[in-house]
């Protein structure tokens, strides 16, 4: 992540599919040269209600900006830690949540051939179809995907969806011995 405050902030918008713009900076001019002071009041509204402010003041407009946007990512931690997204943890829970789909599939009674197993896998396993999962849950309001922006891209959404099976589904299909068990199975395949 940049060491800018001002870009980490745009990072952190741009992680949760939002555009820069919706971090909206506000700087007066206090006092003039040779002087100069500048106060800066940063203000981000999330799609879900949540607004996060900061503000900063300095000499230049730039460092007035800098330390509004440190105070607002501050009061991200603070009070909306889980708009602090880890998408390394996400890509895991995905990969997780990818399998259930696979066994759902291929566990599946009404499908009876390989073939059919296979259409139905690269039908409902497609990023494009898993982004229009996404954007059905969020038009019902999944309250999961309420804080995500509207600049998302598809693959983005297809993982966060592959993620959210695995939360919600993963600990009713896997029982208590199931890693152990699986573990056994890949030292079968050594």
């Amino acid at each position: 992540m940049s060491e800018n405050a001002k870009n980490q902030l745009f990072e952190i918008l741009k992680n949760l599919g939002y555009l820069e713009e919706c971090a909206d900076f506000q700087t007066t001019l206090l006092s003039p040269p040779p002087n100069s002071q500048h106060s800066t009041v940063v203000t981000v509204v999330f799609l879900d209600g949540r607004t996060v402010k900061g503000t900063g003041k300095g000499q230049r407009k730039v460092d007035a900006e800098l330390i509004a946007a440190q105070t607002a990512i501050d009061s991200l931690r603070n009070t909306y830690p889980d708009l602090l997204v880890n998408w390394d943890e996400i890509y895991v829970e995905a990969q997780a949540g990818d399998a259930l789909i696979k066994l759902g599939i291929y566990l599946s009674a009404s499908l009876k051939t390989a073939s059919e197993k296979s259409q139905e896998l690269q039908t409902l396993e497609s990023d494009q179809h898993l982004a229009k999962v996404f954007e059905q849950w969020k038009a019902k309001g999944d309250p999961d995907l309420a804080i995500w922006g509207s600049s998302l891209g598809g693959k983005k959404k297809a993982t966060l969806v592959e993620s959210l099976l695995w939360r919600r589904y993963g600990k009713q299909i896997m029982t208590d011995d199931a890693p152990l068990q699986l573990q056994s199975l890949l030292k079968t395949l050594q």
